[in-house]
């Protein structure tokens, strides 16, 4: 009996790895965190991994011992960003809780564009050098990014057709591609304002001339009789 006690005793307690695997987790979370505020209030090229480590309260070689330097945490913050953002303005989401495909889209559209107007960091990225920029596009998470955004749109409109939403004989991939040119298009213009100013007005009347192109003929008396 001594001896199953005393071995019993001496296994390692289950859990213990636990804690640790979840300090390193809040660690590299709170670091992206400094590293997203560090890049939001000085852009890219003036920030520091020093700036960055002061903002998380560790130590330069904590950051490095978790990320390779500053342009993987821009990386690990882009990727955070994204997955926010498509979280807020998820089609998917949108077309679930019923009313039209078109509808569905507007609110997209809407959300997409208050959470960029109301996240300092989006700016700063859309705002990037243009070496960064180009590098940036070249990531896993911006293209898995685009391929998602455009993959929901092409399945919205072919749920439009199929509805009898969308006017017929539209091509579901070319209208997603002008949907999502539109879309971009004012996100840009929210950060670059010099020469359109994207207020709430400009966002409704695009939609309106935009949806006038893709709705059907019974859409769009419905819609006239509202």
């Amino acid at each position: 009996m001594v001896n199953s006690y005393n071995s019993s005793m001496s296994q390692p307690a289950p859990q213990t790895a636990t804690p640790r695997i979840d300090r390193a987790e809040r660690t590299r979370q709170r670091i992206l965190d400094a590293a997203g505020l560090c890049f939001a209030s000085s852009g890219f090229a003036r920030t520091t991994v020093e700036a960055i480590a002061s903002r998380a309260g560790v130590s330069k070689g904590i950051v490095y011992h978790h990320y390779r330097g500053k342009e993987q945490l821009l990386e690990r913050v882009l990727e955070r960003t994204l997955q926010e953002w498509a979280d807020v303005a998820s089609l998917e989401l949108a077309l679930a809780r019923g009313g039209s495909v078109l509808e569905a889209i507007a609110h997209v559209h809407r959300q997409s564009l208050a959470f960029a107007r109301g996240n300092p960091l989006v700016g700063s990225l859309f705002q990037l050098d243009s070496d960064v920029l180009l590098n940036l596009a070249d990531s896993q998470a911006v293209r898995e990014s685009v391929q998602r955004h455009r993959a929901s749109l092409v399945e919205a409109m072919r749920l439009g057709l199929e509805r009898g939403e969308l006017r017929s004989g539209l091509d579901p991939e070319r209208a997603a591609d002008v949907v999502r040119i539109h879309y971009m298009g004012m996100i840009d213009h929210v950060f670059n304002p010099e020469w359109v100013d994207v207020t709430d007005e400009l966002v409704e009347t695009g939609l309106q001339i935009l949806f006038g192109g893709l709705a059907s003929e019974g859409a769009r008396a419905e819609g006239a009789g509202r």
